[in-house]
């Protein structure tokens, strides 16, 4: 649009200036009332400036003569050399990457000298293998768990090789109760520390963690695993029962661990990796900070001596690549099961194909106007701004997981919000940091003259997200990789604010897309709620205690709860009734209002000796009582169909007094 102001008004009254464009004569009063600013105002905001203009970043003139070697390079080297050392270096950065990457993630790790001894491969997080899971998984007393030990029948030592940045990725984000905690969003390793107390072993470089803590986490906060390189450690559950569990300072900026003041059946600790004749341990250490760091630097010569297109392009496979094999996998792959890293690249081709089609879409909207030369003759172009703000910005945004997902902000719902400490001031500091881009990017678009333009494409951006949010049954959820898809569009100028915008949010865009998917914009109540309480079947109420008889009684269903005819039925299979002690399931009943506590402590010997252990060498109140931590849940018999869990109870013993539980299920 060209648009001039003119004093010469073919209008008889000389007291108005008319704006000439192509399509329109527009007249504005010349007076400076009120009335004609914010007239004014309005029409050059939607009609942008007078002489728009989009100028590409300015060459940063300190490093003039690092500017000036792309345009010597492409006059000086043909296209097709260049073409054939592009191709050339792209194959030795592949072949470099994946000779470091793909003998960790398909040769299982193992010893030397003793090659029989298998070294168990684990996440991050729990694995089923050392512990089912909460409430009721371990079976009645705790005969499923932990499943390691059972089949290391002669009670040998157990090897597993930790993955890196377990500091972060051994966090719980589900409810996991412990006694009358309710643990979530934090580190999950029960007691520990390497400060021994008690030798038990002389190997022993730890005090005892509770069997269910993540062995991964608890090797970080140990100090036994670095969260940069992972690495393979040796874990003994010779520890067998212990009468408590007390806090410990963690190693490499890691919280302390949870305190549990009661006994549990089953715990393990750390002994020294390697001992006499197992000195060599191979596949122990995560290769994933190394391909990172030469990706990065592989990349900065493509980056600053290739055109946009190939800058874009290449940058955005590797990294998509990055997260899929190395930084953020969305597998654990396990060496000794084949099919584990097939079952990987299959979810990532799956993912790849998907997020090319919204990349070429991306570079045809926004990138390709930001990275390639402008089509003004005579321009130069900063290649440096590339290199200084868009890749480093990119890589930001990529690495997610160890940048904003350390943030204590774990999804934008009012119920996650609630939970973290500090997250409603994080959240309020990420929209201010994006309102803020926002304004600077939308004067950058007015500047060039699409104000208009991208008004109307965001204005139908937010109406959709606005209908989607009014979906039944459903929970708008705007993803970050959905989040950048929004956004990248009104990056679309040539300035080094567009650079520094697109890059990060393109890295947050493969962030997403690879780690989780093109997951929906809109999920069930259901799905958001991973493995917390469902809330479909209550649990029992515990009401009181008996002293004198040992009576535990409880509440069937709540007084204040009307159930439907359907609810009625469903409830009439859930008729056994199961009682954790201090998180162990320890009875079952059928048809019943109350249990016998101090018979059940009398008959079962193992709960006997543990209480008496306890008694004798455990955290006690001032009046000699231990604390036992009483948890109610339904049952469908026969089966392993639950419901979910009470809160816990507590029960000084042998006093006999009784804390009801607080409201809510776990």
């Amino acid at each position: 649009m060209s648009t001039t102001l003119s004093d010469n008004s073919t209008n008889t009254n000389t007291n108005n200036i008319r704006i000439i464009d192509e399509t329109t004569d527009f007249y504005f009063a010349r007076d400076n009332t009120w009335k004609s600013k914010i007239q004014r105002f309005f029409y050059l905001l939607w009609n942008g400036p007078l002489e728009p203009k989009d100028d590409p970043a300015p060459r940063i003139r300190y490093l003039e003569f690092l500017e000036v070697i792309p345009d010597k390079f492409r006059e000086r080297v043909p296209l097709q050399y260049r073409k054939a050392l592009l191709v050339t270096y792209l194959l030795f950065w592949f072949g470099l990457c994946y000779n470091i990457l793909i003998p960790y993630l398909t040769v299982p790790p193992h010893i030397s000298t003793d090659l029989g001894t298998r070294i168990y491969t684990l996440s991050c997080a729990s694995s089923p293998e050392f512990w089912k899971g909460k409430n009721s998984a371990c079976g009645l007393h705790g005969e499923l768990c932990p499943e390691v030990a059972h089949a290391n029948a002669a009670g040998g030592d157990i090897f597993i090789r930790c993955p890196a940045l377990c500091d972060r990725s051994s966090w719980t984000y589900s409810l996991i109760p412990i006694g009358d905690q309710r643990i979530k969003y934090r580190g999950y390793f029960v007691g520990g520390g390497d400060k021994v107390e008690n030798k038990i072993d002389e190997h022993q470089v730890t005090n005892p963690y509770r069997a269910d803590s993540y062995p991964c986490g608890a090797g970080v906060h140990a100090g036994i695993i670095s969260p940069i390189w992972g690495g393979c450690a040796r874990i003994s559950y010779g520890s067998k029962d212990q009468p408590f569990f007390k806090a410990t300072k963690g190693h490499y900026g890691v919280s302390d661990s949870i305190e549990f003041l009661s006994f549990f059946k089953f715990s393990y600790f750390f002994k020294n990796l390697k001992l006499p004749g197992q000195e060599s341990f191979n596949q122990c250490y995560d290769p994933r900070i190394i391909v990172l760091i030469l990706n990065i630097f592989l990349g900065i010569p493509v980056v600053y001596l290739g055109s946009g297109a190939v800058a874009y392009w290449t940058v955005s496979i590797v990294g998509f690549w990055t997260i899929v094999l190395a930084t953020d996998p969305p597998v654990d792959v396990d060496p000794n099961h084949p099919t584990d890293f097939s079952r990987l690249m299959s979810i990532a081709l799956e993912r790849f194909l998907p997020s090319c089609c919204i990349l070429f879409v991306l570079w045809h909207t926004s990138a390709k106007r930001t990275l390639s030369a402008p089509p003004i003759s005579g321009v130069k172009v900063s290649y440096m701004s590339r290199v200084l703000l868009w890749y480093p910005l990119f890589w930001l945004g990529v690495l997610n997981n160890m940048t904003f997902d350390r943030l204590p902000v774990d999804r934008l719902t009012i119920s996650d919000l609630k939970e973290q400490a500090g997250a409603m001031l994080a959240v309020g500091s990420i929209i201010g940091i994006i309102a803020t881009c926002a304004v600077i990017q939308a004067y950058k678009i007015w500047l060039s003259g699409r104000f208009k333009k991208y008004l109307m494409i965001y204005g139908s951006f937010i109406l959709g997200l606005v209908a989607i949010a009014k979906l039944p049954g459903l929970t708008l959820r705007v993803h970050h990789y959905i989040l950048a898809m929004l956004l990248i569009p009104g990056c679309a100028t040539r300035g080094r604010t567009a650079l520094l915008f697109q890059g990060i949010l393109l890295g947050l865009f493969l962030s997403g897309a690879a780690r989780w998917g093109l997951a929906s914009i809109a999920e069930t109540a259901a799905s958001l709620r991973r493995d917390d309480p469902s809330g479909e079947i209550l649990p029992p109420i515990i009401t009181a205690y008996d002293i004198e008889k040992g009576i535990l009684n409880w509440l069937e269903i709540p007084n204040d709860v009307t159930m439907t005819t359907i609810q009625t039925k469903l409830y009439s299979k859930y008729t056994s009734f199961s009682i954790l002690i201090n998180d162990i399931e320890e009875y079952i009943g059928d048809n019943v209002t109350f249990v016998d506590l101090k018979k059940l402590f009398t008959e079962s010997t193992e709960l006997k000796q543990l209480i008496e252990k306890t008694l004798a060498s455990g955290i006690k109140d001032e009046n000699g009582n231990i604390s036992l931590y009483l948890r109610i849940g339904r049952k469908i018999p026969n089966t392993h169909y639950y419901s979910d869990f009470s809160n816990a109870a507590t029960l000084k013993w042998p006093s006999g007094e009784l804390t009801l539980p607080l409201p809510g299920m776990t």
